[in-house]
Protein backbone atom coordinates (compact mmCIF):
# COMPACT_ATOMS: atom_id res chain seq x y z
CA UNK A 1 0.00 0.00 0.00
CA UNK A 2 3.30 2.35 1.06
CA UNK A 3 4.54 1.57 -2.62
CA UNK A 4 1.58 2.57 -4.43
CA UNK A 5 1.16 5.97 -2.78
CA UNK A 6 4.77 6.20 -3.56
CA UNK A 7 4.67 5.46 -6.87
CA UNK A 8 1.79 7.92 -7.24
CA UNK A 9 3.39 10.94 -5.73
CA UNK A 10 6.40 10.00 -8.41
CA UNK A 11 4.32 10.62 -10.92
CA UNK A 12 2.66 13.30 -9.88
CA UNK A 13 5.73 15.41 -9.56
CA UNK A 14 7.17 14.38 -13.08
CA UNK A 15 3.71 15.59 -14.42
CA UNK A 16 4.24 18.63 -12.74
CA UNK A 17 7.97 19.12 -13.83
CA UNK A 18 6.97 18.85 -17.45
CA UNK A 19 4.01 21.34 -17.18
CA UNK A 20 6.49 23.73 -15.79
CA UNK A 21 9.28 23.25 -18.07
CA UNK A 22 6.70 23.27 -20.92
CA UNK A 23 5.68 27.08 -20.06
CA UNK A 24 9.68 28.21 -19.79
CA UNK A 25 10.43 27.23 -23.25
CA UNK A 26 6.83 28.96 -24.89
CA UNK A 27 8.14 32.30 -22.79
CA UNK A 28 11.59 32.77 -23.91
CA UNK A 29 10.29 31.94 -27.45
CA UNK A 30 8.18 34.78 -27.18
CA UNK A 31 10.49 36.98 -25.85
CA UNK A 32 13.31 36.26 -28.88
CA UNK A 33 10.69 36.91 -31.47
CA UNK A 34 9.70 40.17 -29.60
CA UNK A 35 13.55 41.12 -29.26
CA UNK A 36 14.16 40.69 -33.68
CA UNK A 37 11.28 42.78 -34.06
CA UNK A 38 12.92 45.99 -32.24
CA UNK A 39 16.50 45.24 -33.66
CA UNK A 40 15.45 45.26 -37.23
CA UNK A 41 14.35 49.11 -37.54
CA UNK A 42 17.44 50.48 -35.65
CA UNK A 43 19.66 49.05 -38.95
CA UNK A 44 17.54 49.68 -41.86
CA UNK A 45 17.67 53.92 -40.04
CA UNK A 46 21.80 53.68 -39.44
CA UNK A 47 22.74 52.94 -42.63
CA UNK A 48 21.33 55.75 -44.35
CA UNK A 49 22.41 58.09 -41.60
CA UNK A 50 26.01 56.88 -42.12
CA UNK A 51 26.20 57.15 -45.86
CA UNK A 52 24.12 60.92 -46.04
CA UNK A 53 27.28 62.09 -43.70
CA UNK A 54 30.09 60.80 -46.20
CA UNK A 55 28.56 62.59 -49.10
CA UNK A 56 28.06 65.73 -47.23
CA UNK A 57 31.36 65.63 -45.95
CA UNK A 58 32.90 65.17 -49.74
CA UNK A 59 31.27 67.78 -51.12
CA UNK A 60 32.23 70.35 -48.30
CA UNK A 61 35.71 69.42 -49.18
CA UNK A 62 35.40 70.86 -52.70
CA UNK A 63 33.30 73.73 -52.50
CA UNK A 64 32.95 76.96 -50.66
CA UNK A 65 31.13 80.41 -50.39
CA UNK A 66 32.57 83.47 -50.44
CA UNK A 67 30.31 86.85 -50.37
CA UNK A 68 31.37 88.97 -52.97
CA UNK A 69 32.67 92.14 -50.56
CA UNK A 70 34.85 89.66 -49.76
CA UNK A 71 36.41 88.62 -52.56
CA UNK A 72 36.84 92.15 -53.30
CA UNK A 73 38.85 92.71 -49.99
CA UNK A 74 40.88 89.71 -50.82
CA UNK A 75 41.58 90.54 -54.27
CA UNK A 76 39.85 87.67 -56.08
CA UNK A 77 38.39 87.83 -59.78
CA UNK A 78 36.72 86.07 -62.16
CA UNK A 79 37.03 86.02 -66.07
CA UNK A 80 35.51 83.61 -68.80
CA UNK A 81 37.64 80.73 -70.29
CA UNK A 82 38.50 81.49 -73.56
CA UNK A 83 40.26 79.90 -76.83
CA UNK A 84 43.37 81.76 -77.98
CA UNK A 85 45.81 81.22 -80.92
CA UNK A 86 49.47 81.68 -79.02
CA UNK A 87 52.74 80.70 -80.02
CA UNK A 88 53.22 76.92 -79.79
CA UNK A 89 56.34 77.05 -76.58
CA UNK A 90 58.13 74.01 -74.90
CA UNK A 91 59.59 74.21 -71.82
CA UNK A 92 62.59 72.20 -70.95
CA UNK A 93 65.54 71.81 -68.11
CA UNK A 94 69.06 72.21 -68.92
CA UNK A 95 72.66 73.49 -68.10
CA UNK A 96 74.82 75.55 -68.57
CA UNK A 97 78.41 73.91 -70.32
CA UNK A 98 81.20 75.96 -71.42
CA UNK A 99 81.38 76.89 -74.88
CA UNK A 100 83.98 74.16 -76.71
CA UNK A 101 84.38 76.26 -79.75
CA UNK A 102 86.09 78.78 -77.46
CA UNK A 103 87.50 76.29 -74.35
CA UNK A 104 91.81 75.54 -74.98
CA UNK A 105 93.16 72.40 -73.08
CA UNK A 106 96.35 73.46 -72.78
CA UNK A 107 98.41 71.33 -72.98
CA UNK A 108 102.52 70.78 -72.10
CA UNK A 109 104.41 70.09 -75.42
CA UNK A 110 107.64 68.58 -74.01
CA UNK A 111 108.72 66.11 -70.96
CA UNK A 112 110.10 68.31 -68.36
CA UNK A 113 109.45 69.24 -64.47
CA UNK A 114 106.99 72.29 -64.03
CA UNK A 115 109.16 75.26 -62.94
CA UNK A 116 106.60 78.24 -62.28
CA UNK A 117 102.64 78.60 -61.93
CA UNK A 118 101.77 82.18 -62.68
CA UNK A 119 97.77 82.04 -62.94
CA UNK A 120 95.22 80.15 -60.38
CA UNK A 121 91.74 79.73 -61.24
CA UNK A 122 89.13 82.47 -61.63
CA UNK A 123 91.95 84.25 -63.34
CA UNK A 124 91.50 86.29 -66.71
CA UNK A 125 93.77 85.97 -69.20
CA UNK A 126 95.07 87.33 -72.72
CA UNK A 127 96.15 85.05 -75.56
CA UNK A 128 99.35 84.50 -75.30
CA UNK A 129 100.14 85.52 -71.68
CA UNK A 130 102.33 83.27 -69.60
CA UNK A 131 100.52 81.07 -67.33
CA UNK A 132 103.83 78.97 -66.54
CA UNK A 133 106.98 77.68 -67.26
CA UNK A 134 108.71 74.28 -67.51
CA UNK A 135 112.26 72.67 -67.51
CA UNK A 136 112.87 70.49 -70.36
CA UNK A 137 115.95 68.23 -71.63
CA UNK A 138 114.57 68.06 -74.80
CA UNK A 139 115.67 72.08 -74.93
CA UNK A 140 118.89 71.18 -74.91
CA UNK A 141 119.03 68.59 -77.02
CA UNK A 142 117.41 70.87 -80.00
CA UNK A 143 119.88 73.84 -78.91
CA UNK A 144 122.59 71.17 -79.38
CA UNK A 145 121.50 69.75 -82.70
CA UNK A 146 120.45 73.17 -84.12
CA UNK A 147 124.33 74.36 -83.18
CA UNK A 148 125.52 71.29 -85.27
CA UNK A 149 123.19 72.19 -88.39
CA UNK A 150 124.62 75.78 -88.49
CA UNK A 151 128.45 74.61 -87.86
CA UNK A 152 127.34 72.28 -91.19
CA UNK A 153 126.38 75.00 -93.27
CA UNK A 154 129.45 76.92 -92.02
CA UNK A 155 131.21 74.17 -93.69
CA UNK A 156 128.97 73.27 -96.35
CA UNK A 157 129.24 77.35 -96.91
CA UNK A 158 133.26 76.64 -97.13
CA UNK A 159 133.41 73.64 -99.35
CA UNK A 160 131.02 75.68 -101.81
CA UNK A 161 132.91 78.68 -102.02
CA UNK A 162 136.56 76.05 -102.80
CA UNK A 163 134.44 74.23 -105.57
CA UNK A 164 133.70 77.40 -107.34
CA UNK A 165 137.43 78.64 -107.01
CA UNK A 166 138.36 75.25 -108.61
CA UNK A 167 135.79 75.64 -110.98
CA UNK A 168 137.25 79.23 -112.19
CA UNK A 169 140.26 77.66 -112.02
CA UNK A 170 140.12 74.72 -114.33
CA UNK A 171 138.55 76.66 -116.81
CA UNK A 172 140.54 79.25 -117.11
CA UNK A 173 143.79 76.24 -117.09
CA UNK A 174 141.30 74.27 -119.70
CA UNK A 175 141.05 77.22 -122.26
CA UNK A 176 144.84 78.11 -122.13
CA UNK A 177 144.98 74.14 -122.94
CA UNK A 178 146.52 73.73 -119.18
CA UNK A 179 144.35 71.64 -118.29
CA UNK A 180 141.91 68.56 -119.56
CA UNK A 181 139.17 68.79 -119.99
CA UNK A 182 138.05 65.69 -117.37
CA UNK A 183 139.77 67.87 -114.80
CA UNK A 184 137.52 70.84 -115.92
CA UNK A 185 134.27 68.22 -115.62
CA UNK A 186 135.33 66.75 -112.30
CA UNK A 187 135.78 71.13 -110.89
CA UNK A 188 132.60 71.01 -112.17
CA UNK A 189 130.88 67.93 -110.42
CA UNK A 190 132.82 69.05 -107.04
CA UNK A 191 130.92 72.23 -107.17
CA UNK A 192 127.39 70.79 -107.84
CA UNK A 193 128.14 68.63 -104.81
CA UNK A 194 128.92 71.12 -102.62
CA UNK A 195 125.89 72.96 -103.43
CA UNK A 196 123.92 69.82 -102.67
CA UNK A 197 125.57 69.49 -99.13
CA UNK A 198 125.00 72.89 -97.80
CA UNK A 199 121.32 72.76 -99.20
CA UNK A 200 121.12 69.95 -96.55
CA UNK A 201 122.61 71.74 -93.80
CA UNK A 202 120.40 74.94 -94.81
CA UNK A 203 117.45 72.61 -94.74
CA UNK A 204 118.88 70.75 -91.20
CA UNK A 205 119.06 74.19 -89.89
CA UNK A 206 115.44 75.13 -90.81
CA UNK A 207 113.84 72.27 -89.42
CA UNK A 208 116.06 72.54 -85.73
CA UNK A 209 115.44 76.02 -85.42
CA UNK A 210 111.79 75.74 -86.24
CA UNK A 211 111.54 72.81 -83.65
CA UNK A 212 113.47 75.17 -80.91
CA UNK A 213 111.48 77.80 -82.07
CA UNK A 214 107.94 76.14 -80.94
CA UNK A 215 109.50 74.91 -77.68
CA UNK A 216 110.53 77.92 -76.54
CA UNK A 217 107.75 79.84 -78.12
CA UNK A 218 109.69 82.72 -79.83
CA UNK A 219 110.20 83.87 -83.46
CA UNK A 220 112.45 81.79 -85.53
CA UNK A 221 114.92 84.54 -86.74
CA UNK A 222 115.56 85.17 -82.98
CA UNK A 223 117.68 81.84 -82.86
CA UNK A 224 120.70 83.18 -84.04
CA UNK A 225 123.98 81.29 -83.51
CA UNK A 226 125.07 83.33 -81.10
CA UNK A 227 121.33 83.78 -78.66
CA UNK A 228 121.39 79.71 -78.59
CA UNK A 229 121.99 79.26 -75.15
CA UNK A 230 120.19 82.37 -73.65
CA UNK A 231 116.81 80.56 -72.94
CA UNK A 232 116.26 77.31 -71.36
CA UNK A 233 112.57 77.34 -70.30
CA UNK A 234 109.68 76.45 -71.77
CA UNK A 235 106.72 78.90 -71.59
CA UNK A 236 103.35 77.39 -70.76
CA UNK A 237 100.96 80.21 -72.90
CA UNK A 238 97.33 80.61 -73.13
CA UNK A 239 95.65 80.21 -76.69
CA UNK A 240 92.67 82.60 -76.26
CA UNK A 241 91.42 85.68 -74.25
CA UNK A 242 88.91 84.12 -71.61
CA UNK A 243 89.28 83.11 -67.70
CA UNK A 244 90.86 80.14 -66.10
CA UNK A 245 88.91 77.21 -65.41
CA UNK A 246 90.74 74.79 -63.60
CA UNK A 247 94.79 74.68 -63.17
CA UNK A 248 95.82 70.69 -63.13
CA UNK A 249 99.99 71.46 -62.56
CA UNK A 250 101.91 72.68 -59.84
CA UNK A 251 105.62 73.80 -58.87
CA UNK A 252 107.89 70.81 -59.02
CA UNK A 253 105.46 68.06 -61.09
CA UNK A 254 106.82 66.22 -63.41
CA UNK A 255 104.99 66.14 -66.79
CA UNK A 256 104.62 64.63 -69.77
CA UNK A 257 104.08 65.88 -73.34
CA UNK A 258 100.18 66.04 -73.55
CA UNK A 259 99.47 66.53 -70.08
CA UNK A 260 96.81 69.33 -69.95
CA UNK A 261 98.35 71.61 -67.97
CA UNK A 262 95.31 74.51 -67.98
CA UNK A 263 91.68 74.92 -69.01
CA UNK A 264 90.30 78.06 -69.96
CA UNK A 265 87.78 79.81 -71.97
CA UNK A 266 86.19 82.37 -73.18
CA UNK A 267 82.59 82.77 -71.59
CA UNK A 268 81.49 85.29 -74.32
CA UNK A 269 79.02 82.37 -75.12
CA UNK A 270 77.98 79.43 -73.59
CA UNK A 271 76.12 76.45 -74.38
CA UNK A 272 73.29 75.18 -72.53
CA UNK A 273 72.60 71.68 -72.95
CA UNK A 274 68.69 70.53 -72.64
CA UNK A 275 66.97 67.17 -71.97
CA UNK A 276 64.28 67.05 -74.63
CA UNK A 277 61.78 64.22 -73.58
CA UNK A 278 61.09 61.85 -76.70
CA UNK A 279 57.49 62.36 -77.72
CA UNK A 280 58.66 66.54 -77.78
CA UNK A 281 61.52 66.25 -80.29
CA UNK A 282 58.62 66.96 -83.41
CA UNK A 283 58.62 70.50 -81.75
CA UNK A 284 62.83 70.94 -81.95
CA UNK A 285 64.65 72.36 -85.09
CA UNK A 286 67.88 73.87 -85.47
CA UNK A 287 67.95 77.32 -85.87
CA UNK A 288 64.97 77.98 -83.33
CA UNK A 289 64.53 80.88 -80.88
CA UNK A 290 64.92 79.85 -77.35
CA UNK A 291 64.75 81.85 -73.95
CA UNK A 292 66.80 80.66 -70.87
CA UNK A 293 65.99 81.77 -67.21
CA UNK A 294 68.16 80.82 -64.56
CA UNK A 295 67.72 80.88 -60.43
CA UNK A 296 70.86 83.16 -60.08
CA UNK A 297 69.17 85.75 -62.48
CA UNK A 298 65.46 84.83 -62.12
CA UNK A 299 64.82 88.48 -63.62
CA UNK A 300 66.69 88.08 -65.91
CA UNK A 301 66.45 86.40 -70.09
CA UNK A 302 68.85 85.25 -71.75
CA UNK A 303 68.21 84.37 -75.46
CA UNK A 304 69.91 82.16 -77.93
CA UNK A 305 69.38 79.63 -80.82
CA UNK A 306 69.16 75.82 -80.99
CA UNK A 307 72.58 74.90 -83.08
CA UNK A 308 72.10 70.99 -82.40
CA UNK A 309 69.65 68.31 -82.06
CA UNK A 310 71.20 65.29 -80.47
CA UNK A 311 71.43 62.47 -83.01
CA UNK A 312 71.14 59.23 -80.16
CA UNK A 313 68.51 58.79 -77.26
CA UNK A 314 69.23 58.48 -74.05
CA UNK A 315 67.59 54.67 -72.79
CA UNK A 316 67.40 55.41 -69.24
CA UNK A 317 65.93 59.10 -69.51
CA UNK A 318 64.05 58.53 -73.05
CA UNK A 319 65.44 62.06 -73.91
CA UNK A 320 67.39 63.64 -76.91
CA UNK A 321 70.35 66.46 -75.83
CA UNK A 322 69.35 69.86 -77.49
CA UNK A 323 72.23 72.75 -77.47
CA UNK A 324 71.45 76.00 -77.09
CA UNK A 325 73.80 78.90 -77.90
CA UNK A 326 73.62 81.61 -75.67
CA UNK A 327 75.26 85.14 -75.68
CA UNK A 328 76.83 86.03 -72.19
CA UNK A 329 77.49 89.24 -71.84
CA UNK A 330 79.29 90.34 -68.53
CA UNK A 331 79.93 86.57 -68.53
CA UNK A 332 77.27 86.12 -65.59
CA UNK A 333 76.03 82.67 -66.60
CA UNK A 334 78.48 79.95 -65.41
CA UNK A 335 78.94 77.03 -66.03
CA UNK A 336 76.87 73.56 -63.94
CA UNK A 337 73.95 76.57 -63.67
CA UNK A 338 70.70 74.89 -63.92
CA UNK A 339 68.64 76.84 -66.41
CA UNK A 340 64.76 76.69 -67.87
CA UNK A 341 64.49 76.96 -71.56
CA UNK A 342 61.94 78.17 -73.57
CA UNK A 343 62.13 77.33 -77.21
CA UNK A 344 59.32 78.94 -79.62
CA UNK A 345 58.04 77.05 -82.76
CA UNK A 346 56.92 79.51 -85.24
CA UNK A 347 53.78 77.79 -85.78
CA UNK A 348 50.78 78.95 -83.10
CA UNK A 349 48.15 76.92 -81.57
CA UNK A 350 44.62 77.84 -81.26
CA UNK A 351 43.71 76.42 -77.90
CA UNK A 352 41.46 76.96 -74.00
CA UNK A 353 44.33 78.43 -72.22
CA UNK A 354 43.88 79.69 -68.76
CA UNK A 355 46.43 82.54 -66.92
CA UNK A 356 49.03 80.27 -64.70
CA UNK A 357 48.23 82.35 -61.44
CA UNK A 358 44.93 80.68 -61.83
CA UNK A 359 46.14 77.20 -61.73
CA UNK A 360 46.56 75.03 -57.72
CA UNK A 361 47.51 72.60 -56.81
CA UNK A 362 44.94 70.28 -54.22
CA UNK A 363 45.81 66.01 -53.36
CA UNK A 364 48.66 66.18 -56.33
CA UNK A 365 46.04 67.36 -59.08
CA UNK A 366 46.17 70.56 -60.73
CA UNK A 367 42.85 72.20 -60.54
CA UNK A 368 41.10 75.55 -60.69
CA UNK A 369 38.40 77.20 -59.22
CA UNK A 370 35.10 77.35 -61.42
CA UNK A 371 31.73 79.68 -60.60
CA UNK A 372 28.84 79.49 -61.71
CA UNK A 373 26.75 82.60 -59.59
CA UNK A 374 30.06 84.39 -58.52
CA UNK A 375 29.85 83.39 -55.05
CA UNK A 376 30.03 79.93 -54.90
CA UNK A 377 33.35 77.87 -55.71
CA UNK A 378 34.50 74.47 -56.14
CA UNK A 379 37.84 72.41 -57.42
CA UNK A 380 37.81 71.56 -60.76
CA UNK A 381 40.31 69.11 -61.06
CA UNK A 382 42.39 70.29 -64.99
CA UNK A 383 44.73 69.15 -67.38
CA UNK A 384 47.07 70.88 -68.48
CA UNK A 385 49.69 71.12 -71.82
CA UNK A 386 52.22 73.53 -73.19
CA UNK A 387 52.78 76.82 -71.06
CA UNK A 388 53.42 80.06 -72.83
CA UNK A 389 53.46 83.56 -72.03
CA UNK A 390 52.22 83.15 -68.84
CA UNK A 391 49.06 81.38 -70.08
CA UNK A 392 48.40 77.57 -69.56
CA UNK A 393 46.82 75.21 -72.14
CA UNK A 394 43.98 73.80 -70.70
CA UNK A 395 43.44 69.70 -72.24
CA UNK A 396 40.92 68.39 -70.10
CA UNK A 397 38.30 69.41 -67.41
CA UNK A 398 36.86 73.06 -68.73
CA UNK A 399 35.03 74.18 -71.42
CA UNK A 400 34.88 77.56 -72.88
CA UNK A 401 33.10 80.22 -70.96
CA UNK A 402 33.64 78.73 -67.53
CA UNK A 403 34.21 80.97 -65.23
CA UNK A 404 37.20 80.56 -62.85
CA UNK A 405 39.06 82.51 -60.79
CA UNK A 406 42.03 84.60 -62.54
CA UNK A 407 43.24 86.60 -59.65
CA UNK A 408 43.43 85.16 -55.83
CA UNK A 409 43.37 81.58 -56.33
CA UNK A 410 45.19 81.20 -53.90
CA UNK A 411 42.96 82.52 -51.62
CA UNK A 412 40.47 80.52 -52.36
CA UNK A 413 42.50 77.39 -52.14
CA UNK A 414 43.26 78.40 -48.31
CA UNK A 415 39.54 79.15 -47.57
CA UNK A 416 38.69 75.85 -49.09
CA UNK A 417 41.16 73.85 -47.19
CA UNK A 418 40.63 75.87 -43.86
CA UNK A 419 36.61 74.85 -44.24
CA UNK A 420 37.81 71.00 -44.56
CA UNK A 421 40.00 70.96 -41.76
CA UNK A 422 37.72 73.13 -39.05
CA UNK A 423 34.86 70.05 -40.26
CA UNK A 424 37.42 67.38 -39.69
Amino acid sequence: MIRRYAWIVVVALCGALLIYMARHSDARAESHNRGEGTASPSTNTVEPNSGTNANANGSAAMAISIPTADQRQAGISLAPVEMKELPRVLTVAGQVAMDEGHTSNIGVIADGTIMDVSVLPGAIVRRGQVLGALHSHLVHETVGALAQAYAAGDRARGAVNFAQQEKARYSHLYSIKAASLEETQRADQDLLQAQNQLLDAQASVRMEREHLSELLQVAPESLTPDKLYDQEIVPIRSATDGVVISRNVSVGQVVKAGDVAFVVTNLSTVWITAAVNEHDLALVHAGEEADATTQGYPDAVFHGRVTMVGDTLDPQTRTVPVRIVVPNPGTRIRPGMFASVRIAEPLTTHQMFVPEDALQEIGGQSVVFVSSDGTHFHAQAVTTGMHSGGQAEVVNGLQPGDRIVVNGSFMVKSEMLKGTMSED
